[in-house]
């Protein structure tokens, strides 16, 4: 029987934050068309009722607030209810491991931030639910689904992350975008043609959009009991198939990446990423080319650039074109997942 994600059953606790107290430890963001908001805004659109939804936005993002705010909308929720919690920001990792997600007033001395590790030992204490769908748009995100994995919990979990546990993140959009095209049906999400969108989906978008647009690998972990193949949206019909293709395109002197979103004709429309969709054009296919990057085998000794110089390494994995690399002559801390621009066949 299949699963089918109940909106009105969802209470969702988002976080957003794109400005810090301390901008000397915290860089900002920029905050036009902001995605976090969007997300929102979506979650409303799709049937998620307004007080079911705490939402904390920059300087209403206090580590205190934080706590405080998840613990009053966990005990709000009943029995057979799912939770949505989403994070964007700065992530950062201390010395002895542990990770935490950075508040409005999170600063290097005495509050860290949100300390990942809390995230499920609150909702395990005060959430009544069934099922929880952990999202974490920053470096390091991937340790929510450590976090959850420490030990056996009586909530079935979905988590992902724009990175994994150990990696930095970037800057872009890109991982959020990817969670708000699925929500909406957009039928490139749509892998199997099946005309709906599961969160098993919803994942493998993540994974190709991380990978083409950021060189980046992404977190996707299940607990036992939580169904990978939930139904979160049905998808639109794809009218045309280049819809969702990832391109190189061709514009002021400069090639871009970018996804055609839409057909007319000769005409492709484009999303450029890293760029709000004020940036969004109409092209001819004759703009475009597609990108090719480079994949080596598990085991294969290749040169990766470190610190400016060339290094021997062995690729100890690869996902969707991104390596796992081990150094010659160093340690397992040292080993990395590198980008296409990093990593060449032994010359």
């Amino acid at each position: 029987m299949t699963s089918v994600w109940e909106p009105a059953r969802t209470w969702a606790f988002i976080v957003g934050l794109l400005e810090w107290k301390h901008d000397d430890i915290y860089s900002p963001f920029p905050k036009e068309d902001r995605r976090d908001d969007q997300l929102v805004r979506l979650l409303k659109e799709r049937g998620v009722p307004e007080r079911q939804i705490r939402y904390l936005q920059d300087r209403k993002a206090t580590t205190a607030a934080i706590s405080s705010g998840l613990t009053e909308l966990l005990a709000t929720a009943p029995i057979g209810s799912t939770l949505i919690l989403y994070y964007c920001g700065h992530g950062s990792m201390d010395d002895g491991g542990a990770v935490f997600f950075a508040s409005y007033d999170a600063d290097a001395e005495q509050n860290p931030g949100w300390p990942v590790a809390t995230i499920p030992e609150a909702i395990e204490a005060h959430f009544r639910g069934t099922q929880a769908i952990l999202l974490a748009d920053c470096c390091h995100s991937g340790h929510l689904a450590n976090a959850v994995a420490a030990r056996s919990r009586r909530v079935a979990y979905a988590t992902l992350g724009s990175s994994l546990a150990s990696e930095l993140s970037t800057g872009n959009w890109t991982f959020t975008e990817a969670i708000l095209a699925a929500l909406r049906g957009e039928a490139y999400t749509d892998s199997d043609g099946s005309a709906t969108i599961t969160l098993a989906e919803l994942a493998t978008h993540i994974d190709a959009e991380m990978a083409f647009a950021e060189e980046q690998v992404a977190t996707f972990a299940t607990t036992r009991g939580f169904d990978p193949q939930l139904v979160v949206a049905a998808a639109r019909p794809r009218h045309d198939p280049q819809i969702g293709r990832n391109v190189a395109v061709y514009a002021e002197d400069a090639w871009w990446l970018a996804q055609v979103t839409d057909v007319k004709g000769s005409k492709l429309k484009v999303r450029y990423y890293g760029y709000d969709s004020a940036h969004d054009d109409w092209i001819s296919a004759d703009q475009t080319r597609t990108i090719g990057r480079p994949r080596y085998p598990v085991g294969a000794t290749v040169e990766v650039k470190w610190k400016n110089r060339w290094q021997l390494a062995t690729v100890l994995d690869e996902r969707t074109g991104v390596h796992q690399v081990a150094y010659e002559g160093h340690g397992p801390e040292s080993n990395e997942w590198v980008s296409s621009k990093r990593i060449r066949p032994l010359l």
